[in-house]
């Protein structure tokens, strides 16, 4: 395209009109291209090389409606940054945030496709997201962990001392297990690169991990003998198995039983996370740093991996 970025933007504008899929005849005659026909452009050609997580693709598509809502009909070029500031202020901090998210994936996408210069989106500020639930007391916690049924109480203290995410609770298997040590890779380490766990198992958790090993043959440490024996359910390998979202409803069934939060607003009800940030308190209550535990840090590792070589670098962490 050479070096002279006017004359490189007008070119790949003229390219794209040929690229163009041959149903696109308004963007053809016009040479312009609307924000509805971009988005669709990009859910067809970019979204399933980027192989998005499920729930990452559905926000994706509800946000993206939000912004065909309100401008599809504009094209791409024309829509400023006031354009999308204006639409960012009639929603709370959290949509806003991840309307402004998706605003700057598509306008990203839009400047790689010569449809204009800049990524309007990307000029608009992320607003703050104050935190509305309430954290969980001690006593709050074994409340509700006493209304809980016993695969679910598994699930709770298995959270409070390994500071593990729902969705790492719910896979953890016995084959996890090895040399006095549980394994987890976390969920979120594609993102952050941090969470290759090798949690040595101290006296309260080799506890848990021993109730965890009842009459009910399963590979997985939380797991429930269902109404119905059904194989082959989506996205689960064993009929035992127990969904993230099947902790969380269980959860919220005793934590509304017990009527310790009867009145809160529903924004505000502690959910099962909350386990996680009473856990960390815990430790820290008594000197002991969480942070690797908890899988964070502080600065992006460089590599889970050792260079040229396929053995995973396992962060060696304790649990009580």
């Amino acid at each position: 395209m050479g070096s002279n970025k006017a004359q490189a933007i007008a070119a790949a504008k003229e390219l794209n009109a040929h690229l163009m899929p041959e149903n696109d005849l308004v963007a053809k005659v016009l040479g312009n291209v609307t924000i509805s026909q971009h988005i669709k452009w990009f859910f067809e050609n970019v979204a399933p090389e980027r192989e998005y997580k499920p729930s990452t693709l559905e926000m994706y598509r509800v946000q993206a409606r939000k912004l065909e809502a309100a401008m599809g009909d504009v094209a791409v070029e024309d829509v400023s940054v006031q354009d999308i500031a204006e639409l960012l202020e009639k929603y709370s901090p959290r949509s806003a945030n991840q309307i402004r998210q998706v605003a700057v994936g598509l306008f990203r996408v839009a400047v790689s496709r010569g449809l204009r210069s800049d990524n309007p989106a990307e000029a608009t500020l992320k607003r703050r997201e104050k935190k509305a639930r309430r954290r969980l007391t001690q006593a709050q916690y074994d409340a509700i962990h006493a209304l809980c049924p016993a695969w679910a109480q598994n699930a709770m203290d298995l959270a409070l001392i390994t500071l593990q995410r729902r969705g790492d609770v719910s896979r953890m298997k016995f084959d996890n297990i090895r040399d006095g040590k549980l394994y987890v890779v976390q969920e979120k380490t594609e993102k952050y690169d941090t969470g290759y766990l090798s949690i040595s198992i101290g006296p309260k958790l080799k506890k848990i991990i021993r109730r965890c090993r009842d009459d009910l043959a399963s590979p997985y440490l939380v797991h429930r003998r269902p109404e119905r024996k059904v194989k082959d359910r989506e996205g689960m390998d064993h009929w035992t198995q127990v969904r993230p979202q099947m902790i969380t409803r269980a959860f919220a069934e005793a934590r509304d039983e017990s009527g310790l939060f009867d009145g809160v607003p529903e924004n505000e009800l502690p959910t099962f996370h909350e386990i996680r940030a009473l856990g960390i308190k815990n430790y820290r209550d008594k000197g002991v740093d969480p942070q690797q535990l908890a899988g964070h840090a502080s600065a992006k590792m460089t590599s889970n991996y050792d260079s040229g070589h396929d053995e995973i670098r396992w962060v060696e962490v304790a649990a009580e």
